[in-house]
């Protein structure tokens, strides 16, 4: 993986300083000055080997502002929702698992769900639905195509009631918001005992990534500010309360002006990037899909441990 050679720097130098997001340290190393890899600057905590964006925008991630005008969300983002669609069978094992861990069904929450497809499959299967979605527009098109009812605003900001849901389902979302480990203790306070929560977030312990380096899609993308190898991932979930269920190690099906887009992406070109956006729009890839898994997806499976009964009972 091609690195800057950067020593050490102490956080105090520089502005809008944010610290480590699983352990709080604000010693770090550089990976990426800002501008090579994405529009942030990537380091490394010397604690605790996490992966982050510091110093970034006050923003985080655009996802979490909604825009003040109205309009139907499939209309004015086309690519994401038909990515939504496309995507919807990757999960279709994951709903599985959910249904053979908990045959009478409950409640199923998904944070981030967008237009609530994934929410629409998990009532088809039974479950009682309820979607956090902080894109108004999306949160509205849940509801008014599919009827799902979705709250409009982030987790820290719903208000659930402990232990409400028998599942939660968090989908490349951790990457992008600004307290991990706050807000998965946060869905453990809403789990009840023996629940269980699903979450896929990129990894960086791979060939992929050591290979591309600064190219590689996920760390490119500038809403994304935390990077996660599978045992920092570990670290942020043990220490909000959840034990492993499952791993696996996860590809996603895409259409090929998608895959067109992020080869663009990669290759650090505006001319190229629009070139392959052209291309792709000229040759109507939009109308194919591939499935790849380079194993650069981690699709977690945690159970919050049951109750233990009081010693002496």
């Amino acid at each position: 993986m091609s690195r800057s050679k950067a020593a050490p720097v102490d956080a105090d130098v520089l502005t809008n300083k944010v610290p480590c997001g699983i352990c709080g340290s604000e010693r770090f190393t550089v990976v990426y000055p800002p501008g090579v890899a994405q529009i942030n600057q990537v380091v490394k905590c010397l604690d605790c080997g996490l992966m982050y964006a510091s110093p970034r925008r006050d923003s985080g991630d655009a996802m979490l502002s909604a825009d003040e005008r109205e309009y139907r969300f499939s209309e004015a983002h086309p690519q994401r929702y038909e990515k939504e669609q496309t995507q919807l069978g990757d999960t279709a094992d994951t709903r599985a698992l959910l249904d053979r861990l908990h045959p009478e069904r409950g409640k199923a929450i998904e944070i981030g769900s967008s237009c609530g497809f994934q929410l629409d499959a998990f009532r088809s299967q039974g479950w009682d639905v309820l979607g956090i979605e902080p894109d108004r527009n999306a949160a509205a098109q849940a509801e008014a195509d599919l009827s799902i009812p979705t709250l409009n605003t982030i987790l820290e900001e719903a208000d659930l009631p402990d232990e409400s849901a028998d599942v939660v389902v968090m989908l490349h979302v951790i990457e992008h918001i600004p307290d991990p480990v706050g807000t998965l203790t946060e869905i453990c306070r809403v789990l009840r005992p023996g629940g269980h929560f699903v979450l896929e977030t990129p990894r960086y312990d791979t060939l992929t990534f050591k290979l591309l380096g600064r190219r590689e899609r996920s760390v490119s993308c500038d809403g994304h500010i935390f990077f996660f190898t599978t045992d920092s991932l570990r670290n942020a979930y043990t220490r909000a309360g959840f034990e492993l269920e499952k791993l696996d190690y996860v590809g996603r099906t895409m259409t090929l002006d998608r895959l067109a887009y992020n080869l663009g992406v990669m290759s650090k070109s505006p001319a190229l990037k629009q070139g392959a956006i052209d291309a792709a729009r000229r040759l109507n890839l939009q109308k194919h899909s591939i499935k790849l898994n380079a194993r650069d997806m981690q699709r977690v499976c945690l159970v919050k441990p049951p109750r233990r009964p009081a010693s002496g009972s």
